[in-house]
């Protein structure tokens, strides 16, 4: 029998399942086990929390998907922290956005996240594989739901400083945040700096945007041609026609954002992840001695 467990660590939280020959015998979640905004400390517990739950024991082989995980630092981490709690087993860390084309059984195509941040990676058959964007909030993120909603607190303050009245996005905006007045986000943003939080408020700027506020619908617009530009790049890297899975709490949630990714993807098959990234940790985990060549 082989043992394996697939993990996929997320902004929010953190989804483990193990499964034995292949079928899946226990699942867990926790808190969020993301270095970059718990650390390494609460990051372990909340491993650890999961690993319990799943019952470790005579495990094989596991696999662990993370937003961020690039660095050699980072991996090297969360590496320890997860060979720390299922000694002997084979462990391997890789980007998140690695385990959306394995969630969906595909073994070729491009993966295009738009959560909290915003990435795409792909793969050929032969193992040949490209990323682009995933560069963080500070560099990059384009196209995601925290980029979304702060470009919408930037609409808003440009028209404050203009002098022009508050605009139907200006003033939902203020609102959502439980604010009475645009005057009050400066202070606001730089006090709340949780990316979640922001990544959130991006469903106002959508739902708004799908009613036809034109301030709305032009931030939508921008995010959809990032998103696409960093598809096409893999795409264009790996010369592959598709198709292109899209992933992320903002893509997945959110019709409007799908459509016009789908119209600026028009040569390439675009569908959305049907199956938790979990899934696609499992499948990798089940591959790990061939994962040199993924």
């Amino acid at each position: 029998m082989q043992t394996v467990i697939g993990v996929d660590i997320g902004g929010s939280k953190t989804h483990g399942i193990r499964a034995v020959d292949g079928h899946p015998v226990a699942e867990a979640v926790a808190g969020s086990a993301n270095l970059a905004a718990v650390g390494a400390e609460e990051a372990g517990r909340q491993l650890a929390a999961v690993f319990t739950r799943l019952d470790a024991s005579e495990t094989e082989a596991v696999c662990v998907g993370a937003a961020g995980a690039d660095g050699t630092e980072s991996i090297a981490t969360i590496t320890r922290l997860v060979t720390g709690l299922v000694p002997g087993a084979r462990v391997r860390v890789v980007h998140d956005a690695r385990l959306v084309l394995a969630a969906e059984g595909l073994d070729e195509g491009a993966a295009l996240i738009s959560g909290t941040g915003s990435v795409a990676w792909g793969r050929r058959t032969d193992g040949t594989h490209a990323r682009a964007g995933g560069w963080g909030h500070l560099l990059g993120d384009e196209g995601s739901g925290y980029r979304v909603a702060i470009d919408a607190v930037r609409h808003a303050l440009d028209g404050m400083d203009a002098g022009v009245p508050a605009d139907p996005l200006t003033a939902a905006l203020v609102a959502d945040c439980g604010l009475t007045d645009r005057t009050e986000l400066i202070d606001f943003v730089y006090g709340r700096q949780d990316r979640r939080y922001w990544a959130e408020r991006a469903a106002v700027v959508a739902r708004l945007a799908a009613h036809g506020e034109p301030a709305a619908t032009r931030i939508v617009d921008d995010a959809a041609d990032a998103l696409a530009a960093l598809a096409t790049r893999v795409l264009e890297r790996l010369d592959l026609p598709g198709p292109v899975v899209l992933g992320g709490g903002f893509a997945v949630h959110q019709p409007l954002v799908q459509q016009a990714v789908r119209t600026r993807l028009a040569g390439a098959e675009v569908h959305l992840l049907t199956h938790p990234p979990a899934v696609g940790a499992l499948r990798l985990a089940a591959a790990l001695p061939q994962m040199e060549t993924l």
